[in-house]
């Protein structure tokens, strides 16, 4: 017992190390590839109004939390139990390696949780929700759905919640990140590379897609949401493990392997 406690404390310490090493060469090269891609006046106020919920009205704020998150889980199911899933690439979901990093982009979570309704893996699945105020309604939602959830995003918490993230990974976990998480759309950040890098697991480029669907062009991410009776398509690209990321040209590299493969990923 305490022969593999210390080789996990080792390995913790290890790609927590290895993640600070990033972090600080993106901080010391000011080499960020997060800027906001602004939201409308409609949403800057949503978000203002949740924020000053949850800090001045916080039995308020969490009782709109459970109810909204208790409303789409239930929407979810229905959808979920009407769709049909059609899945390609290998591998095949919801076959995946355990443990890995799913990369994806924002626009195709909606379809992403209803496939998890649907058809969940076998192994322990964790995910990060934003920090934000609006992120504590998906943050429950996933929870229902039984994912681990894991709260941060690139303004607080980030780095720290990859951390957390690389111990789910060492007790072989897989996990799940938004590449482009806070925008702009389609632009890959460096989280996912970085944690799977740090703890020396395949990355898998993740694609999924709903048709038909309500579609939401207002939106930074042109989010897709699912409609019963929809057909559910994921595709899985192919897994890369990274060595440790030491420099900021295997950063940058590995940050563009991700986005273009990304972009070239088409469920449809």
């Amino acid at each position: 017992m305490s022969d593999h406690y210390h080789i996990e404390k080792e390995e913790i310490e290890v790609a927590a190390e290895r993640l600070t090493r990033i972090s600080e060469l993106l901080a010391s090269a000011k080499k960020q590839t997060d800027k906001k891609p602004g939201r409308n006046i409609l949403t800057r106020a949503i978000d203002l109004t949740f924020a000053l919920l949850r800090k001045y009205l916080p039995p308020l704020h969490w009782l709109i939390v459970a109810s909204g998150a208790t409303v789409m889980f239930l929407y979810a199911q229905v959808v979920a139990f009407t769709a049909r899933l059609v899945s390609t690439g290998s591998p095949s979901w919801p076959n995946i390696p355990a443990p890995c990093v799913l990369a994806l982009w924002h626009r195709d979570a909606p379809s992403l949780l209803v496939i998890f309704a649907k058809r969940r893996p076998p192994c322990r699945t964790a995910i990060m929700v934003s920090h934000d105020p609006r992120g504590d309604s998906l943050a429950l939602l996933c929870r229902m759905l039984g994912f681990h959830v894991v709260r941060g995003d690139s303004e607080e918490g980030g780095w720290e919640a990859l951390l957390k993230l690389a111990r789910e990974l060492m007790n072989g976990a897989s996990v799940m990140l938004t590449a482009d998480g806070g925008g702009p759309a389609r632009q890959a950040k460096v989280g996912a590379v970085a944690l799977a890098s740090a703890v020396g697991v395949p990355l898998i480029p993740l694609g999924a897609d709903c048709y038909p669907a309500i579609a939401e062009p207002h939106k930074w991410d042109d989010s897709r949401n699912p409609v019963p009776f929809c057909s559910l398509k994921i595709l899985l690209g192919s897994p890369r493990t990274f060595e440790p990321l030491t420099d900021l040209t295997s950063v940058e590299e590995a940050r563009i392997w991700l986005e273009k493969t990304l972009n070239e990923i088409d469920p449809k």
